[in-house]
């Protein structure tokens, strides 16, 4: 009987949950606003299956990628974070009659892995979710997909294509995993406090969330609320402190500071990644609307990838992943986590609770990724003349 005693040891990827024949785990929500698995002695048979399928168990040997490109599809990166591979591949899969299961909005608080089968629907897994999502019973779902003998893409985040390879215990020539380069999860708990706080602020409900609105440019962008009455509210990504206090890594789930999955170690066939280096990378590519670095795992990610149609430059992904913190090894927990979700259940404001927990930059340090910024983009133009 899986038992959570240490909650660095867990990562919440619910393959527990799914591997269960008589169904006695359920995932409840902690103080911290993150979903841990909890057991029902009354109805637990001792079967061990879910230990066995614990990819915390079972972490693998950092490997390097087969090819690794600078890319974007010119075609389709619209919706997307970066430079929209994930449709390219997706397409793919959705033409041989295949699934594609990801990550989307359920409502404004919840994110939640779901199925598409037309490619109508690849809308709604299209960008990133700051927030980790539930997976429903994507698992199960898969296997039945490829049990049917159709080709299956899922995408998802390093632990949770860990969890599946578990949860499934044997390879699946159908089967394509894609993940991205996770930075590491806030918890939904606190997404969905921090959306009740946004909608006593504004004064109306928040219909609609992009995290990464891009209309003022890829590289400084925006957090976007629609609100019911028709205002878009758009802040940039550094003065939102819900971003800000994840990007300073303070609201991580404790399993995400030393990530056992992360930099090809999950098992994925495909790692995609914000190419934030494009101006010394790939010059030719910095047009403002994002860029992806794109690693080919395996062999079956390699062919994917070499018959999509897209604009891509081959590249070092070492030299390339250089600012993202998704491919770090281990990342240092602030000394002010716990304190921060210690005091949250007490924070009558909870919007100034959390700024007060940000560490702004020194000017000067801010002045100089401004003015390192501009040069880049105009070496950028003057390298495509």
């Amino acid at each position: 009987m899986i038992t959570v005693t240490d909650k660095s040891l867990c990562c919440g990827c619910t393959a527990c949950v799914a591997a269960c024949p008589v169904q006695c785990i359920v995932m409840r929500r902690d103080a911290e606003g993150f979903d841990y698995p909890v057991a029902n002695p009354d109805i637990c048979i001792g079967c061990g299956k879910c230990e066995e399928v614990c990819p915390m168990d079972k972490p693998r040997q950092a490997s390097e990628p087969l090819r690794s490109w600078a890319a974007k599809n010119m075609a389709g990166s619209y919706g997307s974070s970066s430079g929209g591979i994930f449709p390219a591949v997706a397409s793919c899969v959705l033409d041989g009659g295949g699934a594609v299961f990801g990550a989307a909005f359920q409502d404004v608080r919840t994110v939640g892995h779901e199925e598409v089968d037309v490619i109508e629907g690849l809308d709604a897994l299209k960008g990133s979710k700051y927030v980790q999502s539930d997976m429903y019973s994507c698992y199960e779902d898969v296997r039945e997909c490829l049990e049917a003998g159709r080709r299956v893409l899922f995408s998802g985040t390093p632990c949770q294509v860990a969890g599946l390879g578990a949860f499934l215990s044997k390879d699946y020539e159908g089967l394509v995993c894609v993940d991205c380069a996770c930075h590491g999860v806030p918890g939904p708990g606190l997404w969905g406090k921090y959306v009740d706080a946004l909608e006593r602020k504004y004064g109306a409900k928040v219909e609609a969330v992009n995290f990464r609105d891009s209309s003022k440019g890829w590289q400084k962008y925006h957090i976007c609320l629609k609100l019911a009455d028709g205002r878009l509210i758009r802040t940039p990504k550094d003065d939102d402190p819900y971003m800000s206090l994840f990007f300073q890594d303070v609201t991580l789930r404790p399993s995400c500071y030393n990530c056992r999955f992360r930099s090809m170690r999950s098992g994925s066939d495909i790692t995609v990644a914000d190419l934030w280096s494009v101006a010394r990378i790939a010059p030719e590519m910095a047009d403002g609307n994002g860029v992806s670095l794109v690693t080919a795992n395996t062999a079956k990610g390699l062919e994917i990838m070499e018959s999509l149609d897209i604009y891509r430059k081959e590249t070092d992904w070492r030299d390339a992943s250089e600012g993202n913190g998704g491919f770090a090894s281990e990342t240092v927990v602030p000394a002010r986590r716990g304190q921060f979700f210690s005091g949250l259940p007490y924070a009558s404001e909870l919007i100034p609770y959390m700024k007060s927990f940000v560490v702004r930059k020194p000017l000067a340090v801010r002045m100089y990724r401004s003015l390192h910024t501009a040069l880049s983009r105009a070496m950028a133009k003057f390298l495509k003349k």
